[in-house]
């Protein structure tokens, strides 16, 4: 029997981990947080449910909100974060995170400002972020 060893990091690398992610998105480092610490074949699923695999396409995805959509970012604020160890071993952690964001976008001619709330949920696996869940008010544009 051969026995691969395990590349899952300990509770207090993934901290670690955490507390620079933490104050990269702060600072509106997003895209340094996807190179880092998202697998390549990550899953992002938005608000509205809208699903993106690869670490490819979030980046285009990301590069629109920034680059084309957002006109303001004011804050990015850490409210709370809470880790807890996967029951089925499909992952090596869970991470909760909620944060208030307050920005402003454009999109086709509209201004939308917004102050609201974003849970995060993110699945590491092997030291790397292979899923995320966002969670935060939909805005209907019309």
């Amino acid at each position: 029997m051969q026995i691969t060893p395990s590349t899952a990091m300990t509770l207090e690398e993934l901290q670690v981990k955490l507390e620079e992610i933490n104050h990269l998105v702060a600072t509106f480092q997003t895209s340094v947080v996807l190179e880092k610490y998202y697998a390549e074949h990550t899953v992002m699923i938005e608000g509205d449910g809208t699903v993106t695999t690869g670490k490819e396409a979030c980046r285009q995805g990301r590069a629109i909100f920034f680059n084309d959509m957002l006109a303001e970012f004011r804050e990015s604020r850490l409210i709370s974060q809470d880790i807890a160890v996967s029951a089925d071993r499909t992952y090596d952690f869970v991470v909760i995170s909620n944060w208030y964001n307050d920005y402003t976008i454009e999109y086709d001619g509209q201004i939308i400002h917004s102050k609201s709330n974003q849970l995060s949920i993110g699945y590491w696996k092997d030291g790397l972020v292979v899923k995320e869940s966002y969670n935060y008010p939909v805005i209907s544009i019309t």
